[in-house]
């Protein structure tokens, strides 16, 4: 339990408000903790839980999976076979920009610039990559046309996109088009962009995404040819580019889109050549390029392990090197991998992936110091371990008790509040969660108009006195406080003293410090409010395997009769469950993602069989009525559900999705929590990339988990990803900066991966500068002139590839004229802390930073920011590949099925490579195979994969032919008809990577490779 002597006794006190982390003394006013605490949170209760009556809000990063960076693996062979394949090069952005050099004949009519890019995450708005630039007219130096990215939010630092900008010397303003969608960090694209006199078309990945035809005629005429100058990584204004480049092309033509297709395949077409002006390949780049003053040429391109090279594309004549994108992106309304629609049909057909599993819990019981009054009775305890089994057993989840017994007077006596920030006890205004007898009612906060006087004789005169026992008399001076003069466990409602009556459930958590990575805990509280049965921690949250997760229950509502599924509700959410009412009731707009209008895997509890419905707690269908977007009638809703409202005699049952979603969590989440585990499955099918005339090229997805190797709880190999490449989040924290007593916006809020429910607005989950400067604060909040300082620490020193930070937000205004972080400082080993310099940033998408040119194990990081109200929610940093520390790591093994078995394998093959491929020359035609894919660990194997069905020669998503029915490559259980196919296995170019149309894309037939058949597709953006 924490203790401390004084609410104002410096370093400890804070110390210890802060959770461990170091923080400064509060010194002026400034921003009220209130007020962001009311504006993102006032539907939470603790973070990291999730209350029974109050929803959550949305996910965090969009496209990002929660624990392990988005990764898009390639093969090694495609790396090595590309064709035409240069030497990338990576431009850091200072100084390192090319000019074109004279002579070269710039196309002043209609052109073609296409090229490969890498962009790191965290750009100036805009960053130029490539542009024209006149520079004989400097007052006009908007003439002539750029590709860059640019924020297009109003508010100038969010939703980054690719534009392609052009304005000739006859017209009077700029025209500016962009991408469809926020361009990915770290992630290789191509881009093409072109004109033709009248329309002006930005492509990106050979889907056309923007068109405009507000330009007309040539770009600039032969009188002004002298003054153009084609400029690579950046402009004379600094809005630099910071990424990698590769085979850079520009024509004299405006190319069709199948050329550029084409081209972007590696196929080059001889006929194009005579209307080419440049191919770099950056194998020589000083024969064609200049540097600008004082600059250097940008660096070679290191390509990594595991992917990073410039992707290639499979196609079914067999002359290119297939991939597979093995990003699982879950829904808008979704949070991980387990709210993938494709995943969730894979557990819902799949009985293998249901099997039983055993899962074990601990009751934690406090007593008092003479083993009496336990806060649960053996009854209690008896009786819900046998409901819970009750509850689960028919769906293959069997729970194992243990109860962890905690003899300790100080906790038996306290009220512990479910719900109730601490900080807000005695804040000057009513918060229900909070009015309790034991808290005096909001430390009389709740108690307007009805407060005695308190005479001045009274005040401090050694004896409690009930009138004067309010915040605004100190608590009758500490009388009320002091253990000598009262019953401190009725009377001590100061929230600073460390005898108070009631502690919130984030301090009982910190005083027990149970581990959380072997049990579900299950601690027990009280609340203000007799609705509020239990509060959960939801899977994607960090703090569910630590001593800060589990759920908390009501013991009155703990193995009790008519309210023992309570706690079967509350673990649903603990293994990913929403309430059923999520997509009419816990939505916070007719706009929202979430709105659920039909049952849907995609919205509202994503679940496709639970019929929308509002909260309701009665045992019937409700009455029609006027819900959050209009009156609609409610027919056949799951009142009997377990994760509705509907009391015991009404509850029973879980439906196929939910139960899919649960076991999906115990594979992906909650491994350490089974006695007997197996490895995580691998969740999707097979996938054929690559077929020839007498062998079958198949790539496979990783397991569910993204763990690449055996783990063991508290073992460095599950935090070490493909490549032996060691993955860290921050793991302490300090600032000089002062601490809320809540400890919202504190240091340790950037611990850990990231947890910000919604990216670029406030949120309590982050460390922000003015983190613990309340209201009426005296003291100095602004920034000192090196500014405002963040310190965050990582388990284990190691030379670094990359660092990324997750900065969710800040205010555009207050960044006008310095960078959002003004300097970042890596911590070495060997003392010579290194400055990367100011970084811009954007909230919505990570700041990525190159750190291979550092030779220095850094163990370290520290943020320095003038912008008071930034926001910083994780930081990662990732070592080379090949890190010593996971060098003993044994990596997972696959083994690959097939029936009819391989003749020279019967049992399966054992693949030790990592690279999750295999070319099965074992075939024959017009025969049918069944591959799977097992994970294998030294201790046992993983459930068999979703199988594929293939025959030689038939087709597969991804040889570029759309196939109206697929009756092989389909996996029997759900159909997978072709809606298109475009030879790739990206989303978000017209055709996804399952072969089905995306919105907001008109797909075209054509012919996009010579030689081929018909039925190839391109698209454009409509």
């Amino acid at each position: 339990m924490k203790l401390w002597t004084s609410p104002w006794v410096s370093c400890l006190v804070i110390l210890i408000l802060c959770f461990g982390s170091e923080c400064g003394t509060v010194r002026r006013k400034g921003r009220s903790k209130r007020e962001l605490v009311r504006m993102r949170e006032a539907k939470a209760t603790i973070p990291g839980a999730c209350a029974t009556r109050l929803p959550r809000g949305k996910r965090s990063l969009p496209g990002l999976e929660r624990r392990v960076l988005r990764q898009r693996r390639r093969s090694s062979q495609a790396e090595d076979n590309s064709p035409g394949r240069g030497k990338a090069v990576y431009f850091t952005g200072r100084g390192d920009q090319l000019r074109l050099k004279p002579g070269v004949e710039i196309p002043r009519g209609n052109f073609t610039l296409e090229m490969w890019i890498k962009p790191e995450g965290g750009q100036r708005s805009p960053t130029v990559i490539a542009g024209l630039y006149d520079k004989c007219f400097y007052a006009s130096s908007d003439r002539g046309w750029l590709l860059g990215i640019q924020a297009v939010s109003e508010q100038g630092n969010r939703d980054p996109r690719f534009f392609f900008s052009l304005k000739t010397d006859r017209a009077h303003k700029v025209t500016s088009i962009h991408s469809n969608a926020r361009y990915v960090p770290n992630q290789w694209a191509h881009l093409a962009v072109t004109y033709d006199g009248i329309y002006m078309k930005l492509f990106v990945n050979g889907a056309q995404v923007g068109v405009s035809r507000e330009q007309s005629g040539d770009v600039f005429s032969h009188l002004t040819k002298k003054c153009k100058v084609l400029m690579i990584g950046g402009n004379a204004l600094n809005h630099n580019y910071r990424g990698a480049v590769d085979r850079v092309g520009l024509w004299r033509q405006a190319r069709a889109q199948r050329h550029i297709i084409r081209d972007m395949r590696g196929h080059e077409d001889p006929q194009d050549i005579p209307q080419l002006v440049i191919r770099e390949t950056f194998e020589h780049p000083v024969r064609k390029w200049l540097t600008v003053k004082d600059g250097n040429f940008p660096m070679p391109e290191q390509q990594q392990a595991g992917g990073g090279g410039r992707p290639s594309f499979a196609h079914g004549g067999g002359g290119g090197e297939g991939f597979l994108d093995t990003t699982l992106e879950p829904p808008a309304c979704g949070q991980t991998v387990c709210d993938n629609v494709e995943v969730i049909r894979n557990y819902n057909a799949l009985w293998t992936f249901r099997r039983p599993k055993t899962v074990r819990y601990r009751v934690v019981n406090v007593w008092d110091d003479g083993r009496r009054r336990p806060t649960v009775s053996d009854h209690q305890i008896s009786l819900q371990h046998q409901r819970l089994n009750e509850a689960f057993g028919p769906y293959n989840i069997t729970w194992e008790l243990s109860v962890h017994n905690v003899t300790n007077s100080s906790l038996r006596h306290r009220l512990i509040l479910a719900n109730c920030d601490i900080s807000k006890v005695g804040d000057d205004a009513c918060d229900p969660e909070c009015n309790h007898p034991l808290t005096g009612f909001d430390a009389g906060d709740c108690m307007s108009g009805h407060r005695s006087r308190c005479p001045e004789y009274k005040q401090g005169n050694g004896v409690c006195d009930p009138e004067c026992n309010w915040e605004n008399f100190f608590y009758d001076l500490g009388d009320c406080c002091n253990p000598n003069a009262t019953d401190v466990t009725k009377t001590c409602f100061n929230r600073s003293s460390p005898h108070k009556a009631y502690l919130d459930v984030k301090e009982l958590k910190e005083t027990l410090n149970l581990d959380g990575s072997t049990h579900l805990n299950v601690f027990f509280a009280n609340s203000s409010d007799e609705d509020l049965a239990g509060v959960a921690t939801w899977p994607w949250d960090k703090e569910a395997l630590t001593h800060l997760g589990g759920i908390v229950l009501n013991p009155s509502f703990y193995g009790t009769f008519g309210h023992t599924d309570t706690m079967v509700h509350e673990i649903g959410h603990s293994l990913g469950l929403y309430h059923v009412f999520r997509g009419i009731s816990e939505i916070e707009s007719c706009n929202d993602a979430c709105l659920e209008t039909e049952p849907s895997m995609e919205t509202g509890d994503l679940c496709a069989d639970t019929n929308p419905t509002p909260k309701f707690k009665g045992c019937h269908d409700p009455e029609p009525g006027n819900e959050t977007c209009g009156c609609r009638h409610f027919a056949h809703t799951p009142f009997n559900n377990y994760m509705s409202y509907a009391d015991d005699a009404c509850t029973d049952s879980f439906t196929l999705n939910q139960v899919a979603r649960m076991h999906c969590y115990l594979d992906l989440i909650y491994q350490t929590w089974q006695p007997a585990s197996k490895p995580p499955p691998v969740p999707m099918a097979p996938q054929v990339v690559e077929q020839h005339h007498n062998a079958i090229t198949l790539e496979w997805f990783p397991p569910i988990s993204g763990h690449f190797y055996d783990r063991e709880v508290g073992s460095v190999c599950d935090k070490c990803t493909e490549g032996r490449v060691l993955l860290q989040y921050a793991s302490n924290s300090s600032s000089p900066r002062p601490c809320a007593p809540s400890g919202h916006w504190s240091p340790r809020e950037a611990e850990g991966p990231p947890d910000v429910e919604q990216v670029c607005e406030p949120s309590v989950r982050t460390w922000s500068p003015n983190s613990g400067i309340e209201q009426g604060a005296v003291g100095l909040s602004e920034c000192p002139l090196q500014g405002c300082m963040l310190q965050l620490g990582f388990a284990r020193a190691l030379v670094p590839d990359s660092l990324t930070v997750w900065v969710t937000f800040f205010s555009p205004e207050e960044t006008l004229a310095l960078p959002a972080i003004h300097n970042i400082l890596l911590l070495t080993v060997g003392g010579n802390n290194l400055s990367l310099g100011p970084s811009n940033v954007f909230c919505d998408a990570p700041l990525t930073i190159r750190l291979d040119s550092v030779e220095e194990e850094v163990y370290g990081v520290q943020f320095f920011t003038m912008e008071q109200h930034l926001e910083i929610d994780a930081t990662l940093l990732a070592s080379r590949p090949d890190c010593p520390l996971c060098r003993h790591c044994r990596p997972l093994r696959y083994r690959l099925l097939r029936r009819p078995p391989f003749t020279h394998a019967p049992h399966g093959l054992i693949l030790t490579d990592s690279a999750r491929r295999y070319t099965d020359r074992d075939v024959l035609p017009h025969v049918l195979y069944t591959y799977q894919v097992q994970t294998l660990s030294r201790q046992s194997e993983s459930e068999p994969s979703p199988p594929l069905v293939h025959e030689l020669g038939a087709p597969y998503c991804g040889d570029g032919r759309i196939q109206r029915l697929l009756g092989f490559t389909c996996v029997a259980f759900y159909s997978s008809r072709e809606e298109c196919d475009d030879m790739n296995s990206m989303n978000g170019d017209g055709c996804s990577s399952q072969c089905k149309k995306e919105a907001f894309f008109n797909c075209i037939v054509q012919d996009v490779l010579r030689g081929y058949g018909d039925d190839r597709e391109s698209h454009d953006r409509t």
